[in-house]
């Protein structure tokens, strides 16, 4: 008998239980994240910058980091804000310029 596919699916099963528990770790005890422009709530997430880059584990809404706004212009302290990321606003290329290959016409 071979156990190594049982194995393989009780080790994702194991993963998916850790992951899910730390994610809602992180929405219980995280900071809350508001959206900068609106002061809309996005929810709670833990924020961890690491190695240059940040890290916001746990936010269910999709944002991205941006540098505050400042009146005067001091690099040395700039803070870091939230907002919610945009919907994509190209159109969809192949509905508008191109038929399909079935809808072309022999003649």
């Amino acid at each position: 008998m071979d156990f190594a596919s049982g194995e393989a699916i009780v080790g994702q099963m194991i993963r998916k239980f850790i992951r899910t528990v730390g994610l809602k770790i992180a929405q219980t005890i995280g900071t809350p994240i508001k959206d900068f422009p609106s002061g809309r709530s996005l929810g709670r997430a833990l924020v961890i910058p690491w190695r240059g880059k940040i890290h916001i584990i746990g936010l269910k809404a999709a944002a991205r980091p941006m540098f505050q706004p400042q009146k005067r212009l001091t690099y040395w302290k700039q803070e870091i804000v939230f907002t919610e990321h945009p919907l994509p606003d190209f159109p969809n290329i192949r509905k508008t310029e191109r038929p399909s290959p079935s809808e072309i016409a022999d003649d």
